[in-house]
């Protein structure tokens, strides 16, 4: 090999074209569980009277189980609420045997709240319960701030220089999205039959789309038609890129 450092650098692209296409290729299998499945009537569903792991599609307004939640950062009401804190932390390191220093900036989950309550879906036919754990839920942003922490990040280039290395927060980002009670919202999930009646959840082994969102079923396929182009040149281009370097090192 005349060229190993090539090797490794087409590894490390070829790497973010796997990235690219594992991301593709779960939102392909999205849409297509989108596109398949009819939209069901509620009351049709309530009919159900054993499990047969079909997954459902529904679309109908969003009403609470005897109250509304309030979600812990904005105090919004709401049916279900998702709650994020993150640090924002620099690192500076020094190599052994180097003079410079290599300065990282990361984002890092400090704390994570999803509201577990059930919730209903309701159409001109009925009403039925959403179990939202497990979903992936496209909701309302309704907070999002970041707080400097000690100065935040002032060192800037040459201030790492005389930084000494170690971590340290440099700010606290804090986001919240929620469904509101009483707007219009798409699901697709697999329909259960429990002791109290049938109810939309996710399946056990994760391999069903769950999705709710406050978008309709035509924007959430144009937007993931589109999201799925552009994932498509991503993971063919660096890809070819990977493939070209790898060959070049040999």
């Amino acid at each position: 090999m005349e060229k190993p450092e090539l090797l490794i650098a087409g590894l490390c692209v070829l790497a973010i074209a796997i990235y690219f296409f594992y991301r593709w290729y779960v939102l392909r299998r999205k849409i297509i569980d989108i596109i398949a499945t009819p939209t069901s009537k509620i009351s049709t569903l309530l009919n159900a009277k054993q499990n047969a792991g079909n997954v459902v599609e529904v679309k109908g307004k969003l009403v609470a189980d005897n109250e509304v939640l309030k979600s812990p950062y904005a105090n919004k009401d709401c049916v279900y609420y998702h709650s994020v804190e993150k640090n924002k932390i620099r690192e500076v390191s020094q190599p052994s045997g180097s003079r410079r220093k290599h300065v990282r900036v990361y984002l890092e989950v400090f704390s994570e709240t999803k509201s577990d309550k059930r919730f209903f879906i309701e159409d001109n036919t009925g009403r039925i319960p959403i179990d939202p754990e497990g979903a992936e839920v496209d909701g309302m942003f309704v907070h999002k701030t970041i707080e400097p922490v000690g100065g935040g990040d002032s060192s800037g280039f040459f201030g790492s220089m005389f930084e000494p290395c170690g971590s340290k927060i440099i700010a606290v980002l804090k986001e919240e999205q929620i469904l509101p009670a009483n707007r219009n919202a798409y699901s697709i999930g697999e329909l259960f039959v429990g002791s109290k009646g049938p109810f939309i959840g996710g399946s056990p082994a994760k391999d069903k789309t769950f999705f709710i969102s406050l978008k309709t079923e035509e924007a959430l396929v144009g937007e993931g038609q589109r999201e799925m182009n552009f994932l498509t040149l991503g993971w063919a281009a660096f890809g070819a890129a990977g493939l070209a370097l790898t060959l070049m090192a040999f």
